[in-house]
């Protein structure tokens, strides 16, 4: 898919990232936005702000993002500090610059969606996975992630069960056909909390030690029919699907 975007980004503009705070699955992913970004010829800056940040600096950053001509598309790296209020940061950038599809705007249109879903839905349609007639299971509802699927799959005619990170049984996941997680929190989900044959998606990305892991232990390979691997899955498509974006963005500014 990379080489089919090769020359695509010729004039496009600038992209850029903010990243507030040192979170190590952050640093990550955009490490691999820029290597990809600039491998396309899409120039990337990283503007970087202490984890003690407050909204309104962060804002201010964004806002002169905003105002930059030169800049196509706007990051805001998730997750933020927690003293930093997230609806506002990230609906402060234009819609039409948000690559990653957080804002209202276009959460609420569908417009843009957050290129982690965009790349998840790209997987399941590569794979020639049916969406239709499903029951989903969405454990952990974040912007980023599956508050825009749950509107996505209900759009679709699909049952939508959330589940979040405290839930106590995960027995509701064993009555699910497509998984898709994205808590950040190793061994949250094991072989016996889903059904047998269920589709699964791992999104929830953290490292420890160095090394990347999911939300799913081992076993839930064991029983899943059709599974992401931890690291080589999501990330990866999700990369990509953010420089989709940025194209599909750069257009309606034309």
């Amino acid at each position: 898919m990379t080489r089919s975007l090769t020359g695509k980004f010729k004039g496009v503009g600038k992209l850029a990232a903010v990243l507030v705070g040192e979170n190590s699955a952050s640093v990550l992913y955009l490490r691999k936005k820029g290597e990809l970004a600039e491998k396309l010829g899409v120039k990337f800056e990283l503007v970087k702000l202490p984890k003690n940040s407050s909204t309104k600096k962060v804002v201010e950053e964004i806002q002169r993002l905003n105002s930059d001509k030169g800049v196509a598309g706007i990051i805001v790296q998730l997750p933020l500090p927690k003293q930093i209020d997230v609806d506002v940061v990230v609906n402060a950038a234009l819609p039409n610059k948000d690559v990653d599809g957080l804002t209202d705007a276009n959460i609420l249109s569908g417009n843009v969606l957050p290129a982690t879903a965009t790349g998840i839905l790209r997987l399941l349609t590569e794979y020639k996975i049916d969406l239709r007639n499903k029951k989903i299971g969405l454990v952990g509802f974040t912007r980023l992630l599956n508050l825009p699927l749950s509107l996505h799959f209900a759009r679709l005619g699909n049952s939508v069960v959330v589940l979040q990170e405290g839930t106590k049984n995960f027995g509701e996941l064993k009555m699910v056909d497509v998984i898709i997680t994205a808590v950040g929190k190793p061994g949250l989900i094991s072989g016996k909390d889903i059904k047998w044959g269920a589709v699964v998606i791992d999104a929830g990305i953290v490292t420890i030690n160095g090394k990347v892991r999911g939300d799913c232990d081992a076993s839930v390979s064991k029983m899943a029919g059709w599974m992401t691997p931890v690291p080589g899955g999501v990330g990866p498509m999700t990369v990509v699907s953010l420089l989709v974006n940025l194209k599909k963005l750069a257009k309606t500014r034309l």
